[in-house]
């Protein structure tokens, strides 16, 4: 029904018919189209006297088109050359003008004007085509049109037809332009009446659909018997919510459709409910469901997947474990919530037991000769059946250790029922010499290299190596313990 934007360039060809040729005395000259008929054509001066400059020579055949006359010459143009020509001899009076076809402006030419308007100036927005029928369009040769020609050949740019409005339409010949007015109304809808979608209560996350709805126009033109006309899918917009989103929160949402222009609208409302939780499901589970004594589920071990009352699924990051770990037993019943539903597993709780105590790096357990006894880099572990382990502090040492005597003594750690033992070193403070990490006697690259592995923990350092790879004195070996032996190893600094 609507029709697209329109801009249509027409030209228009006249053809003349075989003219009927009239004698005319110089008295009797007068403007129009003259037939040259002298065997040596009619020659174009500057003036109307013919003693003037000769300018041009119309031979014989052509037509010459007189705009104006004096003193029994007559002004014309041939060729684009512009001169007056003697009407009493060689030329004849016809009773048709020929077309002006030239692309140019034309020599003496003021403007182009419109002659005589096309029958058609109304249109019905969108639903009617551009005509010229009737359109004449003349050449101007001075201010007051009194002097003019008739032209075929030329353009026409029509506006937009799809919208209202008064409008202009342009008319080009020659390098002249004019225009004429047009007024393009309303298409004389009076109304729309709508027939709701068949759907328009949704739950959160379902995609909007207008499938069913039903549009129809009515016009105060009586088109259609006054029943209406039900419109196709593209000749209306819907306002204020997209067919297919699936992002609406819950709520009421009026939905506007509109016909041709703003004020032609019919409106209806979707609802959107809150989506609930249908049913969970578990996707994937611990390989163990055996928990020791106060050991707790990893909710990264679990996957969760909810399903929509809308059809939805997703899978559930923030769900809730509720399950007892501290009484021993089999056949136990977890839950895993979400929002109103949940889902169980079955687990067992075993016994947790202590099954022995372990030592951690003791190679940096000692101190130089002559210096207190010092423990403070050992760590000591409780171990359990389940595999876990606990640093203690409440253990027992036995030793017999001399701080006088440079060497390694054996001690002995106790917890409980359990023990373990180590070597203690007494080292000699003179035989270590700071930054040597590999004890060669020599700073050098490659102990900066072994102090960064320590650092790293990609090293494990003997006490006496340890002591020589903490230049800095913290009790660590660190990245920037290892810098430091390298410059001095380099000459750079000095320890």
């Amino acid at each position: 029904m609507v029709k697209k934007a329109l801009c249509v360039f027409l030209a228009v060809f006249m053809f003349l018919s075989v003219p009927f040729v009239l004698p005319v005395s110089a008295e009797e000259a007068s403007t129009g189209t003259y037939l040259v008929t002298a065997s040596q054509g009619a020659k174009l001066y500057k003036t109307s006297m013919e003693e003037y400059e000769f300018v041009n020579t119309a031979p014989e055949g052509a037509y010459i088109n007189i705009i104006k006359t004096e003193n029994g010459f007559g002004y014309t143009v041939f060729d684009a050359v512009y001169g007056w020509v003697d009407l009493s001899s060689g030329v004849e009076f016809v009773d048709k003008m020929p077309s002006v076809t030239d692309k140019n402006k034309i020599e003496g030419a003021k403007a182009i004007h419109i002659t005589r308007a096309p029958k058609k100036k109304t249109y019905v927005a969108g639903e009617e085509s551009a005509d010229i029928t009737g359109l004449e369009v003349s050449l101007v040769f001075n201010d007051e049109f009194s002097s003019s020609m008739p032209v075929t050949g030329y353009k026409v740019a029509f506006p937009d037809l799809n919208t209202p409005g008064v409008k202009k339409v342009n008319v080009y010949y020659g390098g002249f332009s004019t225009s004429f007015e047009i007024t393009v109304t309303k298409v004389p809808v009076t109304g729309i009446v709508i027939k709701k979608p068949s759907k328009t209560t949704y739950i959160e996350g379902e995609p909007v659909s207008f499938e069913g709805l039903s549009v129809t126009a009515y016009f105060s033109d009586g088109r259609n018997d006054g029943r209406g006309i039900v419109l196709d899918k593209g000749d209306y917009t819907i306002r204020g919510v997209k067919e297919g989103d699936t992002t609406l929160a819950p709520g009421t949402y009026e939905v506007t459709v509109e016909y041709m222009y703003p004020e032609i609208t019919a409106t209806f409302n979707i609802y959107v409910t809150e989506k609930s939780v249908k049913s969970l499901k578990l996707l994937k589970i611990p390989s163990s469901l055996n928990l020791y004594q106060g050991q707790i589920f990893n909710p990264s071990d679990f996957q969760l997947q909810a399903t929509y009352d809308n059809g939805s699924t997703e899978i559930i990051k923030d769900f809730y474990i509720e399950y007892d770990n501290m009484q021993v037993g089999t056949g136990y019943t977890a839950k895993i919530y979400y929002m109103d539903k949940y889902v169980a597993f079955e687990y067992d709780v075993l016994e947790l037991k202590e099954t022995g105590i372990e030592l951690g790096d003791t190679a940096r357990v000692g101190s130089y000769a002559e210096d207190e006894i010092s423990f403070q880099n050992l760590k000591v572990y409780i171990i359990y059946n389940s595999g876990e382990k606990k640093l203690i502090e409440d253990y027992e040492l036995t030793h017999n250790i001399d701080m006088f005597t440079v060497g390694k003594y054996p001690v002995k750690v106790t917890y409980g029922d359990f023990s373990a033992e180590f070597e203690y070193t007494v080292a000699k403070r003179n035989e270590t010499r700071i930054g040597d990490v590999n004890l060669d006697g020599v700073v050098r690259a490659a102990d900066a290299r072994l102090a960064l592995r320590a650092a790293a923990k990609l090293e494990n350092l003997s006490a006496e190596a340890f002591l020589a790879a903490d230049v800095d004195f913290d009790e660590k070996v660190t990245a920037k313990d290892a810098r430091k032996i390298l410059r001095v190893s380099a000459g750079l600094e000095k320890f």
